[in-house]
């Protein structure tokens, strides 16, 4: 008896170890460390989602952050392989994958429209071209999370931004430029030396992720409230380690991202809530502008942004893609 027992525990914990080869797991890196950045608990909440749909399938195991690679240069080592999945702002892909922040226009409530959906299948073989597999680009709901210009000098109209020294995003650069500002790059370690300084006069930035924790109310007068383009945060792969998933591990994937896509958006209306009253309790000020010239800012971003697309991308890239978004309507 003693001996079947022991034969029957030798085959369970057999069982067991072949269960436990047979998860695949993936390394991660993201733009921004878990605990700081709203936008960088995206990554955490996916990670967490498939950990838990894919216990003994697929996991996922977090590397670190900008403490592993400068985030402008992760895009590029996950199309290398150096790791296996990413998280970050869409826009970090602008110089690796031609229009892979196109999302940030999306009117859809997902700004890629979900796993399933024809825009999300366009969006997917612009990566692909490259390398990369896209799982998914999460936000806030429409016009919450978004970027907004912050600045050092009152705001009332886009003329106030001509000649202006500001702070920019690979995507915001183009609404800059078209407003007759100048664009300065600099990353976000940077950004309150160069307020306090001087050196720039304000700076875009999606002010639900972690504007206080940087500390630049201190050296912040005004916040435009003109919200501008969709932010959030995106989730890619590497497309031969996609590719040697299994179809069950690949499905846990895009469960995972689903739900963080849905989790996203009370996330980001939470975080804006409470930037903006803690922005507020520092010393800014919110402007608002008149609904003219509101109409004016809000034209300008989008077809400054547009205007940049259509040197990308083919002609009937834009305008297959700009159905799918009208479908949205």
């Amino acid at each position: 008896m003693l001996a079947g027992v022991l034969a029957a525990g030798i085959l369970g914990m057999t069982q067991m170890t072949v269960a436990n080869a047979a998860e695949v797991t993936l390394r991660m890196v993201g733009a921004w460390a878990h605990g700081f950045s709203p936008t960088g608990e995206i990554g955490k909440n996916f990670m967490d989602n498939v950990n838990r749909l894919g216990e003994g399938v697929v996991r996922i195991q977090y590397i670190g952050a900008d403490d592993v690679l400068p985030p402008f240069d992760q895009p590029e080592a996950l199309v290398n392989g150096v790791f296996d999945v990413w998280y970050g702002a869409p826009n970090y892909w602008a110089g690796v994958v031609p229009g892979g922040d196109i999302t940030e226009l999306s009117p859809h409530l997902v700004p890629d429209g979900g796993p399933g959906s024809k825009l999300y299948d366009f969006v997917v073989g612009l990566y692909e071209a490259k390398g990369v597999r896209h799982l998914g680009h999460a936000a806030g709901d429409l016009g919450v999370g978004v970027h907004y210009l912050s600045t050092n000098f009152p705001v009332k109209s886009l003329d106030d931004l001509r000649g202006k020294q500001l702070r920019v995003t690979p995507l915001t650069r183009h609404f800059v430029q078209a407003a007759g500002g100048e664009s300065v790059t600099l990353p976000p370690s940077e950004i309150y030396l160069a307020m306090d300084r001087g050196t720039v006069e304000g700076f875009s930035w999606p002010v639900a992720d972690a504007f206080t924790r940087y500390g630049w109310q201190e050296v912040t007068r005004y916040m435009i409230d003109q919200p501008m383009y969709r932010s959030g945060g995106s989730v890619a792969m590497n497309l031969d380690k996609w590719n040697a998933l299994s179809p069950e591990a690949q499905d846990i994937l895009l469960k995972a991202m689903a739900e963080t896509q849905e989790w996203t958006r009370r996330w980001f209306a939470q975080n804006l809530e409470e930037q903006v009253r803690l922005m507020k309790e520092g010393g800014m000020e919110v402007l608002k502008l008149s609904d003219e010239e509101a109409e004016r800012w809000n034209k300008l971003a989008i077809e400054s942004l547009w205007a940049y697309y259509e040197t990308i991308l083919p002609a009937d890239k834009i305008t297959e893609v700009k159905a799918l978004f009208d479908a949205a309507e």
